[in-house]
């Protein structure tokens, strides 16, 4: 008799984990069923929680994809006879002729100088008669 109850604990433990694994399992089934009768719905929800992450995860994956592109470009163009060369004639050329058309006259320089100036505006914006004022003090301070 002794044996008995000693194996009787036993066999209800046992029974008692196959209970809980076959719940377990009805559980993850209906999960399973409800996946694949509706994924529209996980899919929406999947989305509306890593929506952020996924975007990031995009740009910079199309950066790279960009970059890399952009690279192979310029090492088959620079590697093409002529064109490194022609390239730095270019250059060249352009720098004569900026040197020429805005440094060699005292005109030229100040309509330059006007240029950046406006460009500088645009970029930062117009600075306040305060501000200006400020500046303005500050200037004949240092000159003084």
């Amino acid at each position: 008799m002794t044996t008995e109850l000693e194996a009787r604990p036993e066999v209800i433990d046992q029974e008692l984990i196959e209970a809980r694994r076959l719940m377990a399992w009805e559980r993850d089934r209906a999960q399973i069923e409800d996946f694949f009768n509706e994924p529209g719905k996980y899919v929406r929800a999947f989305w509306q929680e890593y929506k952020p992450i996924i975007y990031v995860l995009g740009a910079i994956f199309t950066a790279l994809v960009a970059l890399k592109v952009v690279l192979g470009l310029i090492g088959f163009v620079t590697g093409l006879p002529l064109i490194g060369g022609l390239l730095e004639l270019v250059g060249i050329g352009y720098s004569v002729w900026f040197a020429n058309r805005y440094l060699l006259n005292a005109e030229t320089r100040q309509e330059l100088s006007q240029k950046v100036d406006e460009l500088k505006q645009e970029v930062v914006g117009a600075a306040s008669s305060t501000q200006e004022k400020m500046l303005d003090s500050i200037d004949t301070q240092t000159v003084e």
